[in-house]
């Protein structure tokens, strides 16, 4: 660069950075006046004439979001076509009435749009992401997507040939494999179902069966669609002239019971997972939801690093020079809580993770320190328990995932959206008496238990009551 250009450059950047060029206090106030402050608004939530659920919350974000929540997880699954929904997630961008595989894959991504479709017990979740300028032409693919499937006999046989890599990446994962089983051991009936097909039935699923499902299940009255930066005109326009869905009658409805047992899977692991439980809060009744809540914080406030818990803990240990202390600070186990929701009923207990030769004392340990804490449960304890359990509620709802996740499990399991103010009220609302009541029913109850790895010195259930 020569000298005449860079003292060009240079005057330049001074000109730029000249005090002089600064607006006045005042004329910065004057045109921070003239700009329109977008207002917070509030969710709504409607139901269209065809028996859809529609929420929405316009948050005036560059990128919209919009989830169409359907009733149709795997615990609707028969005998006949189970790990069906496995195979339906995989199914998201398969040929419709009006586009082909191909186009659709194209299409989204010329949008910068992303489709992609994640299973419950309870529901089939089919997710979009988009820019707000091609919220319409997504919108369409979306509801061809849940709409008009076609399932093609070569492409449904192409997609089942993901399972098997599925399956793989689920058996490699200890907490994934013991999450299933405490499920099989937990319940009767549809929750017993698992999220991933059984080995035995890779390859039986056909284009009959996929047809089948979809039109007992994807029914106006069990689907919602919520949206976050749409406006909710918007959205129920779209939703009612392009999502076509009709009534059918389902083979499964999907009924359980909590009916504890136990499982134990023997594997040649360096660890040993377990998980107890005691049956928990159904998702549909807000307020045991919220006391199960509070009730998990409060256990989870209670560490072993305290004095009186260690002291009790090592009171339970044959080897007193090996407390479960030493063995937390060793990273030898692992000790959380489980608090599992679904429409009708629910999972709560621990899920701990320790050495083989560790595991009856550590087991043990744990079970009788939840019910020494529940018997003694104070003010200040349920106090302390609502202001964790509001501020995680509040953070998950500060993200776009956590509050579109949060708005698709109301608008579909009770019709309508809380706000932060109403969901602060209901929590503080809680009283002691009731949580005491709450505790002491679960740690009375037979629990299930499901463990996995080395067992030989992993306690069967029946040692723990």
């Amino acid at each position: 660069m020569n000298a005449n250009r860079f003292r060009q450059i240079w005057s330049t950047k001074k000109n730029f950075f000249s005090t002089n060029k600064l607006r006045p206090a005042q004329t910065a106030s004057q045109a921070e006046a003239d700009v329109d402050i977008l207002s917070k608004q509030d969710a709504q939530v409607s139901q269209i004439s065809s028996g859809i659920t529609v929420a929405s919350v316009e948050n005036y974000s560059p990128i919209t979001r919009i989830s169409a929540v359907v009733k149709a997880g795997s615990r609707y699954e028969t005998p006949q076509n189970t790990g069906i929904v496995h195979l339906l997630r995989h199914c998201a961008v398969l040929s419709t009435k009006n586009h082909t595989a191909f186009a659709l894959t194209r299409n989204l991504e010329m949008m910068g749009a992303k489709l992609n479709v994640t299973s419950t017990r309870d529901n089939l979740i089919y997710n979009l992401k988009c820019s707000r300028d091609n919220i319409d032409d997504a919108l369409a693919i979306l509801a061809d997507v849940v709409s008009n499937p076609t399932f093609k006999p070569w492409e449904v046989e192409e997609a089942s040939h993901m399972l098997p890599t599925d399956l793989a990446l689920h058996q490699s994962r200890p907490e994934s494999v013991l999450f299933e089983a405490l499920h099989k051991a937990a319940f009767r009936g549809g929750l017993a179902n698992s999220l991933y097909s059984e080995t035995f039935m890779i390859g039986k699923h056909n284009s009959e069966m996929l047809h089948n499902f979809v039109h007992s299940h994807f029914t106006p009255s069990k689907t919602a669609v919520v949206g976050l930066g749409i406006s909710h005109e918007d959205l129920e326009k779209s939703v009612g002239g392009l999502v076509h869905l009709h009534g059918g009658s389902p083979d499964s409805d999907g009924a359980s019971k909590f009916a504890p047992g136990e499982i134990r899977i023997e594997a040649d692991l360096p660890l040993v997972y377990t998980a107890v439980v005691a049956e928990g809060a159904s998702a549909a009744k807000r307020k045991m939801h919220e006391f199960f809540g509070v009730l998990q914080n409060i256990l989870a406030g209670n560490h072993i690093d305290d004095v009186q818990n260690i002291q009790l803990l090592v009171k339970l240990l044959k080897d007193p020079t090996k407390t479960l202390f030493w063995l937390y600070l060793l990273n030898e186990y692992q000790v959380s809580g489980l608090n599992v929701n679904y429409s009708d009923t629910g999972l709560f207990g621990a899920y701990i993770v320790g050495q083989p030769q560790d595991m009856k004392s550590l087991v043990k340990a744990v079970v009788t320190q939840m019910k020494e804490v529940t018997k003694n449960i104070t003010d200040s304890a349920v106090e302390n328990a609502k202001h964790k359990l509001k501020a995680k509620l509040l953070l998950e709802a500060d993200t776009s995932d956590g509050a579109i996740a949060a708005m698709a499990l109301d608008a579909s399991m009770h019709g309508k959206v809380r706000d932060d103010k109403e969901l602060e009220r209901a929590i503080n609302e809680l009283k002691l008496a009731d949580i005491k009541a709450i505790a002491g029913k679960v740690m009375k109850a037979k629990p299930a238990m499901a463990s996995l790895g080395r067992l030989h010195h992993t306690p069967h259930v029946d040692e723990l009551l």
